[in-house]
């Protein structure tokens, strides 16, 4: 588990995770938490573009994704598993059950991550803190400079803008609540012994479109990778 630390962020973004574990913390303590299930049609988890976190990364998220089951009281999603961690960038349509292979709208956000990643180049982040929000438990992430907000802009520029674009933090899921919290207080104060972390440093030289599949209703969704780009732009600074 990653060391307590002190660091410097930028308040105004910091401030942002702050209001959010609050609320965060007022659902899991009340039980109005969101809860997933099987996947609908027309609901969460659809066709998305995301950055995964380097293996050493991705084996520290999991390690805390595990601890945040535990205090939870099990039985919810472990999304920040080396299986699935994940940073959506750019969620792209809701979730469709079929995506056929030669899907007009797949092929057209393809072709818009590539023409994106040949223009960004690498993303730094920084995991250094855990939130709480009404869906689950957030690995908070610092950008280490404007490379995963410029890659955000081109994705926008070359794939088009949605209802979804908007966004101002980066975080990675560790948990994501399916039912009842059985232990709300233990989570809410794991989550508060855990809100400023050592830093947990990644860098990521692709980025990814994947669609969310289940083996059986009710289980934990997997990515499935339609398309891959490098990101082979000039690196920021």
């Amino acid at each position: 588990m990653p060391r307590m630390a002190t660091h410097q962020v930028t308040t105004s973004y910091d401030e942002r995770f702050d209001r959010l574990t609050a609320r965060g913390r007022a659902a899991v303590l009340t039980g109005t938490h969101h809860r997933d299930g099987p996947l609908v049609e027309g609901g969460r988890w659809g066709i998305s573009v995301v950055l995964r976190p380097d293996p050493a990364a991705a084996a520290t998220l999991a390690a805390l994704a595990g601890e945040a089951v535990a205090a939870a009281g099990g039985g919810h999603w472990p999304t920040g598993s080396a299986a699935t961690a994940h940073v959506t960038v750019l969620p792209l349509e809701p979730y469709r059950e079929k995506v056929p292979d030669d899907d007009p709208d797949v092929a057209r956000y393809a072709a818009g991550l590539r023409a994106a990643a040949a223009r960004s180049g690498p993303v730094r982040l920084r995991f250094a803190g855990v939130s709480l929000s009404p869906a689950g438990v957030l690995a908070a992430a610092w950008p280490v400079d404007g490379a995963a907000d410029r890659l955000a802009e081109n994705l926008k520029d070359s794939i088009g803008r949605n209802r979804w674009s908007d966004r101002d933090i980066w975080y990675a899921t560790l948990l994501h609540f399916t039912g009842e919290v059985r232990h709300p207080r233990r989570l809410v104060d794991w989550v508060a012994a855990r809100r400023r972390i050592d830093p947990i440093p990644t860098r990521i030289t692709r980025v990814d479109l994947v669609a969310w599949s289940s083996e059986r209703d009710g289980a934990q969704p997997l990515p499935v990778t339609l398309a891959s780009a490098p990101l082979t732009g000039p690196a920021d600074g």
